[in-house]
């Protein structure tokens, strides 16, 4: 992490020929359920900060929130039960550089490659009643995972311009490693 920060702080203090500038941006991102990334299937929220210290080069440093798992069969393994669903939405924060490339004077497409911080904190509890002749039996299975960890992550983009302060961004985003997730983003920017 020490490593991330570094290189934000080395970009933010480069030699500005031009004027930098700020952006702001917020939109959705679009999950898929997935038991391996435990993420859950929905839409979840983002919001960040970027700087262009040239035309084509800048910083971005993004917060993504994913939508919370559901308990779904690879984790918990019991049939009709009462579940006791304590998950949480994973969390992001990613710092990444980026590179624009104007394709003209309204669209931009746009590389990003970084780093992302996760959080992940699942914990389901099951109970399952099952009844045989005049006994009953109970069975309780419990599934607990808080990991945090930095990852790699990429990101492309493709910005539409609508005024001189304001575009939309359409993004794709693949963090890695053992709990890697994509990502399908909407986001607004502004810029000032």
């Amino acid at each position: 992490m020490k490593t991330v920060f570094y290189a934000f702080i080395f970009v933010l203090t480069l030699p500005i020929a031009a004027q930098t500038n700020f952006y702001v941006f917020g939109g959705a991102s679009f999950y898929g359920e997935d038991a391996e990334a435990l993420t859950g299937d929905g839409i979840g929220w983002r919001v960040g900060l970027g700087t262009s210290v040239r035309d084509d080069i800048g910083v971005e440093v993004i917060y993504d929130q994913a939508v919370a798992i559901s308990p779904i069969s690879s984790l918990i393994d019991v049939g009709e039960a009462q579940i006791e669903d304590n998950a949480k939405a994973n969390t992001y924060l990613s710092v990444l550089g980026t590179y624009a490339y104007p394709v003209n004077d309204r669209i931009t497409v746009a590389g990003k490659a970084g780093f992302s911080r996760y959080t992940i904190d699942v914990d389901f509890m099951a109970e399952e009643h099952e009844h045989h002749d005049d006994e009953g039996e109970d069975e309780m299975e419990h599934f607990l995972l808080q990991e945090d960890g930095v990852e790699l992550a990429v990101s492309g983009s493709l910005i539409f311009t609508l005024s001189e302060r304001t575009a939309v961004d359409f993004s794709f985003s693949r963090m890695f490693g053992d709990f890697g997730t994509n990502r399908l983003s909407l986001n607004f920017r502004y810029s000032f």
